[in-house]
C-alpha cells in the first residue's frame, strides 16, 4: 500500500492504476495514518471498477436516485415518511458505498437507543425500500434490510392516553375555525388523522350517514358511520367554492398539513391558559388519542367489538380488543356479542344503541 502513497508539499496523494491508466488523487490530509484510511476506500473503488467495469455508488447517491423514482410506486405520504426515516439513520449509512451496507449497519439502526421499537421498524423498512431499488438496478447484490429479522424488534404499542371530554373541550376552545371542527369530527368518528385531513366532500353521504374511504392505511376500502354529532359537524362546516376538502383553511381552501404538531401546540396552549387562570390544567394528549376516545365511547354506548373493528379498519380483532380493558365487566359482555355486520365486510351505518 505504501507504493500507492506519495507526499508532496506535506499533502498525501494516492496513486493507483486502473486498466493501464495511472490515476493520482489528493487525499487532502497531512496525516499518514488518515491518508492510509482514505487510500483503502480508493483502492476498493478501483478494484470494483477493475473487475466489473462499473463505479461504486454511495448511499447518499442511492437515496437521491431512489427518491426520484419512488413516486411511480409509492404514495406521497409514504415517501415523505420514508425520507424522514432515512434522515434519522444517516449517521450509520452516509459514509458507506451501497455494497458496504451490511448487517453491522442494520444492527446499529435496530439497536440504537432513544427511539421506540416502532421507529426502528419503520427505519428498517425505509432502508429496505432504497436497497431494493439498488438491487433492481445492479448497484448491489443483496437487500440486507429485508432479510434482517424484524421479529428481533418486538412491536411495542404506545400506551393509550384516554382524554376526557373536558380535555378535548379545552383544546377545541383554542383551535381556529375548521381545525376545531376537525377535532370534533375525529372525536365522533374515530377516523385516522390522514383520513380526516384529506377528506373530500365527494366521500361524504349525509343521507346515508356515512363516509366512504378508498385510500386507507390497510388499503382496504371501508365505510365509516356518521352519528348525529359527526353529521352535524360536517353540515356545520361551510364548503369552499374552489376546494374539495371538507376541513380547509386559507383563502385558497388548502387542506391542513402537519396536523399532529398543530394539535400539540393547541394542547400546550390549553394547559398554559388553565394554569394562568388558576384552573385545573387539562391533560395533554395527541390527535390520535381522539381515535381511542371514540372506540371506548362506542363500546360504552353498547356497540359491538366486531362492528368497531370494521369501523376503525383494524386488520385483526386482537387490535380492537385492547379497548375492552377500559370497560366494566358488564360492558365487556355486551361488547363481545357478535355484531350485526361482523364477518360480512360491511360497516354498520348509524350509531349502536345501548
Amino acid at each position: 500500500m505504501s507504493d500507492n502513497l506519495k507526499q508532496r508539499n506535506g499533502i498525501w496523494y494516492a496513486r493507483v492504476q486502473v486498466r493501464g491508466r495511472d490515476i493520482r488523487r489528493s487525499l487532502r490530509t497531512t496525516s499518514r495514518a488518515e491518508a492510509k484510511k482514505r487510500l483503502e476506500k480508493i483502492l476498493k473503488e478501483a478494484e470494483q471498477f477493475r473487475f466489473s467495469g462499473e463505479t461504486r455508488h454511495t448511499w447518499k447517491e442511492a437515496v437521491v436516485e431512489w427518491s426520484k423514482a419512488a413516486p411511480e410506486s409509492l404514495k406521497p405520504s409514504v415517501i415523505k415518511r420514508y425520507l424522514v426515516s432515512l434522515g434519522q439513520v444517516r449517521q450509520f449509512l452516509d459514509h458507506l458505498y451501497v455494497d458496504e451496507v451490511g448487517r453491522k449497519a442494520m444492527s446499529q439502526i435496530a439497536r440504537r437507543p432513544g427511539v421506540t421499537n416502532a421507529t426502528r421498524r419503520r427505519d428498517l423498512t425505509a432502508v429496505s425500500a432504497v436497497l431494493e431499488w439498488c438491487v433492481t438496478h445492479g448497484w448491489c447484490e443483496d437487500n440486507v434490510a429485508r432479510v434482517w429479522s424484524r421479529r428481533a424488534i418486538k412491536e411495542k404499542r404506545d400506551p393509550i392516553v384516554l382524554p376526557t371530554t373536558t380535555d378535548i373541550d379545552a383544546v377545541v376552545a383554542e383551535a381556529p375555525g375548521n381545525f376545531a371542527k376537525m377535532i370534533r369530527f375525529a372525536q365522533y368518528t374515530g377516523m385516522r388523522q390522514e383520513e380526516i385531513g384529506s377528506l373530500q366532500r365527494s366521500q361524504v353521504n349525509l343521507k346515508r350517514g356515512a363516509v366512504d374511504l378508498h385510500k386507507t392505511k390497510t388499503r382496504r376500502p371501508r365505510s365509516v358511520p356518521l352519528d348525529e354529532r359527526a353529521a352535524g359537524t360536517i353540515a356545520g362546516t361551510v364548503p369552499h367554492l374552489k376546494s374539495p376538502y371538507v376541513f380547509w383553511h386559507g383563502t385558497d381552501g388548502s387542506r391542513y398539513q402537519n396536523i399532529s404538531s398543530r394539535f400539540a401546540a393547541l394542547a400546550k396552549r390549553a394547559v398554559q391558559r388553565a394554569k394562568k387562570e388558576g384552573r385545573a390544567a387539562p391533560r395533554a394528549f395527541r390527535f390520535h388519542d381522539l381515535r381511542h376516545w371514540f372506540a371506548v365511547d362506542y363500546l360504552r354506548r353498547g356497540g359491538s367489538i366486531y362492528d368497531l373493528q370494521l369501523i376503525l379498519g383494524h386488520a385483526s380483532i386482537k387490535t380492537t380488543e385492547i379497548y375492552l380493558a377500559y370497560l366494566t365487566p358488564e360492558e365487556q359482555q355486551v361488547a363481545k356479542r357478535v355484531g350485526a355486520n361482523a364477518g360480512t365486510g360491511i360497516t354498520v351505518s348509524g350509531e349502536a344503541t345501548a
